[in-house]
């Protein structure tokens, strides 16, 4: 078999799919990457960081584990997509150990914010991981990342209107998270056509993405309207 076959045909590269449903994944990974490049960069210019606190601490042990720890045979485009996402997450992490505490409103010292900081992200761990050992999550990790990603899709517009300012977000990250989650639940709704739970999930969180880009362009064409 040649390389190229190899690459079309093995489950471990891009077999798996369809040439649909890679092209979904693919389009996801992308958007999502975007998305992660504009929240890691903003933060030096603005000395705040959009990505809500709470799901910042879940979502980077989310991608450590998925990415290189559990092993399933998920394919090429998720793999890597995972462990890109994590490096990338590195750096907006960074940021919320910098800027994040400006979201909580509680007074929090910096020794205590950067101590809640480690106690969420070795829960989340241990909630992500015992999920899995149990057999409740998908192959491609999808039932988990998208409790994580409708926690972030529902909490993103409730910061954006507790913080009254929207020059502190990225009109374009709206739209990236929209198009990202997008593409990934279409492939959702045609891979696993049975799995309501997560199809469930990935509905919820497009109606918050689209009540998100909404509530912004709303925003920042009329903004005496919000």
């Amino acid at each position: 078999m040649s390389f190229w076959q190899t690459l079309a045909t093995d489950p471990e590269y891009f077999g798996r799919y369809t040439l649909f449903e890679n092209i979904c994944l693919l389009l996801g990974v992308v958007f999502w990457a975007y998305m992660y490049a504009v929240l890691l960069i903003e933060p030096f210019k603005k000395k705040f960081v959009e990505m809500p606190v709470f799901i910042a601490c879940g979502n980077i042990i989310w991608e450590l584990l998925w990415g290189f720890f559990i092993k399933e045979p998920m394919g090429a485009i998720l793999l890597w997509g995972y462990r890109l996402g994590f490096v990338l997450d590195i750096v907006i992490f960074y940021q919320v150990i910098r800027y994040g505490k400006k979201q909580i409103s509680l007074p929090l010292s910096d020794k205590a914010y950067k101590f809640l900081l480690g106690i969420l992200v070795v829960s989340w761990g241990l909630l992500i991981y015992t999920f899995y050992k149990g057999g409740y999550d998908l192959f491609t990790g999808s039932n988990s990342a998208y409790i994580l990603s409708l926690i972030i899709s529902v909490m993103y517009p409730i910061l954006f209107l507790k913080t009254g300012d929207p020059n502190m977000f990225s009109y374009p990250v709206s739209w990236a998270k929209f198009l990202g989650n997008g593409f990934f639940t279409i492939f959702i709704f045609l891979y696993f056509p049975d799995k309501y739970f997560v199809q469930v999930l990935s509905g919820l969180g497009t109606i918050a993405d689209i009540y998100y880009v909404w509530l912004f362009t709303r925003q920042k064409y009329s903004p005496s309207k919000v």
